[in-house]
């Protein structure tokens, strides 16, 4: 998933990714646990205001989980981290927009429950957890970033985070 952050200052726009890798826990178990995934590719914001919050785009993205398949009583957990506290800015030694300016809300979630938070690059934060009889099931995420303030230079501004998914008992 690649967050972006698109911002006008001026005439030119600022435009900050958010490159997302998913890492796969694991149960201290001896039976194979298996779920297909589908997270988004990205998600990008596209700021004319810095003095406001902006909607992510697309706008919800959806998490999806199939053919899940995890030891008895087990339940899947989601979440996610920023490999750094702060975007890239677009030029060395800009100003940069901090990961916890990034937050999120859940709905529509199915064979699970959501739950809202912030990115932090100090710990996962969770954004989903299934039921633990769920076969298949599926959220939709609404990022929003929080205004940025000015003093930021319009560009290209990028920052990874990490999935995670581990079977857990809940």
């Amino acid at each position: 998933m690649t967050l972006s952050t698109n911002r006008r200052l001026g005439p030119a726009p600022v435009l900050g990714l958010l490159f997302i890798v998913w890492l796969a826990g694991s149960a201290p178990s001896l039976a194979q646990e298996t779920v297909d995934v589908v997270l988004p590719a990205a998600v990008s914001f596209t700021v004319f205001d810095v003095s406001v919050a902006t909607t992510g785009s697309p706008e919800p993205t959806r998490l999806e989980f199939t053919s899940i398949q995890l030891q008895a009583g087990n339940a899947l957990r989601v979440s996610v981290q920023a490999d750094a506290a702060a975007f890239t800015p677009p030029a060395p030694g800009g100003s940069t927009i901090a990961a916890s300016k990034v937050s999120w809300t859940t709905s529509g979630a199915v064979g699970g429950s959501g739950t809202p938070g912030t990115l932090s690059d100090t710990a996962y934060s969770q954004v989903f957890e299934t039921t633990t009889a769920a076969s298949a099931a599926q959220i939709d995420v609404h990022w929003t970033q929080a205004a940025i303030g000015g003093g930021v230079r319009s560009g290209s501004h990028d920052l990874t985070v990490r999935w995670k998914l581990e079977s857990v008992v809940p």
